[in-house]
């Protein structure tokens, strides 16, 4: 299995008075831990609401399509996670690092 950090990032979609307050509230809970890329995903937004990011960490097969595959799966997750809290959202976009394949350089 091929181990992937990725960040999916979208905007929020026009949310009404009612999820804005509840987005706002849950806004200060957490703070940066948020930023972390966690197995569940974290979500991630500003107060002006207007774009947010989901990190999470997913798991593939080796394989030509394994990036596809973790773009989709991590997508799908967001979209999951927005859905179950009414957050309405559009313009997703995704970008995969494997981190096993990932070189790192060291100072010499």
């Amino acid at each position: 299995m091929l181990t992937y950090r990725v960040l999916v990032t979208g905007k929020f979609d026009r949310p009404d008075e009612e999820t804005r307050a509840r987005l706002l509230a849950e806004l200060g809970k957490d703070g940066f831990p948020r930023l972390k890329f966690t197995e569940e995903g974290s979500l991630a937004y500003s107060e002006h609401l207007g774009s947010f990011s989901f990190r999470c960490v997913v798991r593939t097969d080796p394989g030509p399509g394994a990036d596809q595959d973790a773009k989709d799966q991590a997508e799908l997750m967001a979209m999951e996670c927005l859905d179950a809290h009414g957050y309405p959202y559009r313009d997703l976009t995704s970008a995969p690092t494997c981190m096993d394949t990932i070189k790192i350089k060291r100072k010499r």
